[in-house]
């Protein structure tokens, strides 16, 4: 993500045993700490799309592959 000194605030509408959950698992101590992590995985995984690349997980064997699909990645358009 930019470092530019311009901020826009987000507002969102999430459930707030979902929002608690998700902080609870990452250890953080904010919920804005949330957006920004969730806004950066975002940015990063725009890029690799764009850069037409998958997102894969799998085991720690390597097996059982998932593959990460938004049908918002599709409107990005590749290098």
């Amino acid at each position: 993500m930019s470092n530019e000194k311009t901020q826009t605030e987000v507002r969102v509408s999430v459930d707030a045993k979902f929002l608690k959950n998700l902080q609870k698992k990452l250890k953080l101590s904010k919920s804005t700490d949330v957006t920004q992590v969730a806004l950066s995985l975002l940015d990063w995984a725009s890029d690799e799309i764009e850069q037409d690349r998958m997102i894969l997980s799998t085991t720690k064997e390597g097996k059982d592959v998932h593959r990460l699909v938004m049908p918002e990645f599709s409107n990005i358009s590749k290098k």
